[in-house]
Parts: structure tokens; C-alpha cells; sequence
């Protein structure tokens, strides 16, 4: 009896050992990240137009970022938790809290090909990202900030090789909630996507309700494509142009167009250098571009990117030229130059 008990205790263990092997446990990963930056305007004034970087001769505090997914089979979730005031701005139209909800969403992948997502989504509009360990310059550029930010839908992806197809519909844009847009309006999403094996190229779209309050709609259109020339040398490139229409009054129409170019250069393992120039044309844009309506703008930046380990430490230069006088002086006195510096530092784990 002992022996075939002892066989039975070794059958079901080699039983339950091989199940174990052969199926994956669910697994959850973390991962985070977090930023800061001193800026001095040599204006001695805050002349920034663009996210995150309003504030001058001050240390500044951007954002502390938690990140976790779960994947279980064909089924997964991510939650992105953001706090401070990189997060607020991001989030602009949900209640300020302690910490902001910037991404939750559902995955279901019915094959390797083809997969859908539903629930709150960062835009796949523009080259620039939410956060600032994902970019080389820390201050954003003009397509960034009125750009949309995030979507709040379901969207649906396809791919082949090295092509991809996404189409969705969402809320107003910015909106995680109707209620919130007081509006049921939605927008639409889609994009066209090549990942080469040095390169990529994406075509994006997105038309609908972009501020129910004021009964504005705004359709975009947008080119992102990127290209490694060497080990050392790469480059990207972001267009987009906006047209902007309202319900009831068409003298609310708008538009504007933006071209920004990047370029950066490994100096060492440790050291790279990044440039960005950007064209704005806000000439016959709506209010809703505030002091850029009826203006162009010629943005010059330059970001030195030093890391230690996680850290990086980024000294930044900024110089805009406007062609309308829509800065500042301390005095107050407008004029078309602005020029400031900024040292960040960012650090993910």
C-alpha cells in the first residue's frame, strides 16, 4: 500500500511540476519614472507657450509617474498613474486630485495580428511623449501642446510585417468622461504605420469634438517619420495641420500648421546632443491658440543629454522668434524674441 501511495504522491507531483512548466503564470510588471527642472527666463518673466515648462527663475517639481500591466493569456491591462503638475496639465479637463489618472486601458489580442484596446489611450498624434524620460529635449515643442493629448475609446489594431493599421472612436478629445465634455459627440482616430529596420513612418488622423464648451471640432492631420543614418546620428520629423470648425458661427473657423525637424548625435555611450526646429503658422488659427492666433513662431532648442546610470541630467537653451510681439519683458513691454535655460533632470525605473 505504501508503494502505491508513494506512486500515486509521485504521479500527481510530476503532474502538477509539468503543468506548471507548460502553462504561463500571469505576470505583472512595474515600472516608473520621475522628473524635475530649474528654469531661468532671460525675459525675468515666464514667457513659456508651451506644456509643462510655465515658470521662471524656479525649481519646479514635473511629475512622479507608476506604471503597471498584467497579462493573463490574450488578455491584459496597464495603469498609469501620474502625480504633480505635469499630470494636471496633461489631465487639464479632470478634477485636480492628489494624483491623476493618465492611462487605463484594456487589451484583447484575438490573434498575433490583430488586437483591440478600450479605455483611456495617450494620442498617437505628434513625435513628442507625455513624459519626460521619453523625449531627449525636456521643454515641448508648439505641435505638442495643441496637439491632442489622450483619447478615451476603443480602438482596434492590425498588422502585417512591418505595416499597421489602427482605427477607433473616442469621446471628445482630452475627455475621459461625456459627463465631464458635456457632450456625446465623438471623435474619430486612425493611423497608418511602417516600422523599418532603421526607420518609421506614421500617418495619423483624427476628426471630431475637441471642445463641446466652445462647439469646436477639429480635424488633423499628421505625418511622424524617423531615420537612423549611423550608430551615432539620427532624425525625426513631425508635420501637422489642424483645421478647426465651429457649429455655429463660421468666423470661429480655423487653422494651423506645424513642422518640427530633430536631429541628435551621440557624442559617447553617456552623452548625446539634441536639436529641435520648429515652424509654427498660427496666422489664421482660432482663440484657442491664445497669443499664437494671428502669428508664427520659429523655435530653436537645444538639450544636452547626460546620463548616470538612470539619471539623466539635461541643460537645456531655448530661443523663440515670433513674427507678432506676443512676449514679454518684466515691464511688460511686448516684444517677438523670447530666450530661456533649463537644467532637468529625469529618472526612470
Amino acid at each position: 500500500m505504501k508503494k502505491q501511495l508513494a506512486a500515486i504522491a509521485l504521479l500527481l507531483t510530476t503532474t502538477l511540476t509539468f503543468a506548471q512548466e507548460t502553462t504561463p503564470a500571469p505576470s505583472t510588471t512595474f515600472a516608473g519614472s520621475a522628473d524635475a527642472y530649474y528654469k531661468y527666463d532671460f525675459s525675468g518673466i515666464d514667457n513659456s507657450l508651451t506644456s509643462f515648462t510655465n515658470s521662471h527663475n524656479s525649481f519646479e517639481l514635473g511629475m512622479a509617474s507608476i506604471e503597471a500591466s498584467h497579462k493573463m493569456g490574450k488578455a491584459s491591462v496597464f495603469v498609469d498613474l501620474g502625480f504633480g503638475s505635469r499630470a494636471a496639465q496633461f489631465t487639464y479637463n479632470d478634477d485636480s486630485t492628489t494624483f491623476m489618472i493618465k492611462q487605463l486601458n484594456f487589451t484583447y489580442e484575438f490573434s498575433d495580428k490583430f488586437k483591440v484596446t478600450a479605455g483611456s489611450f495617450g494620442t498617437h498624434i505628434g513625435y513628442e511623449l507625455l513624459d519626460a524620460v521619453d523625449n531627449k529635449n525636456y521643454s515641448m515643442s508648439y505641435a505638442f501642446t495643441y496637439g491632442p493629448f489622450f483619447n478615451t475609446g476603443v480602438k482596434a489594431q492590425y498588422t502585417s510585417g512591418k505595416f499597421s493599421f489602427m482605427a477607433g472612436v473616442s469621446n471628445p478629445t482630452d475627455f475621459k468622461s461625456t459627463i465631464d465634455a458635456g457632450s456625446t459627440q465623438k471623435t474619430f482616430i486612425g493611423q497608418l504605420a511602417f516600422l523599418g529596420d532603421t526607420g518609421s513612418a506614421y500617418f495619423n488622423v483624427t476628426s471630431g469634438s475637441s471642445n463641446p464648451s466652445s462647439d469646436e471640432n477639429k480635424t488633423q492631420f499628421d505625418f511622424v517619420g524617423t531615420k537612423k543614418l549611423s550608430d551615432t546620428f539620427s532624425l525625426g520629423f513631425n508635420g501637422t495641420y489642424a483645421m478647426t470648425t465651429n457649429d455655429f458661427d463660421s468666423d470661429m473657423d480655423g487653422e494651423w500648421f506645424a513642422l518640427v525637424g530633430y536631429a541628435n548625435i551621440a557624442l559617447k555611450e553617456s552623452l548625446s546632443l539634441a536639436y529641435r526646429l520648429e515652424y509654427l503658422d498660427a496666422k489664421e488659427a482660432t482663440p484657442g491658440l491664445g497669443l499664437l492666433a494671428g502669428t508664427s513662431v520659429i523655435g530653436n532648442t537645444l538639450s544636452l543629454n547626460y546620463k548616470v546610470g538612470n539619471l539623466t541630467i539635461i541643460p537645456e537653451f531655448r530661443l523663440d522668434t515670433a513674427s507678432e510681439d506676443i512676449f514679454a519683458d518684466s515691464d511688460a513691454a511686448p516684444k517677438g524674441l523670447t530666450a530661456y535655460a533649463l537644467l532637468a533632470t529625469t529618472y526612470s525605473f
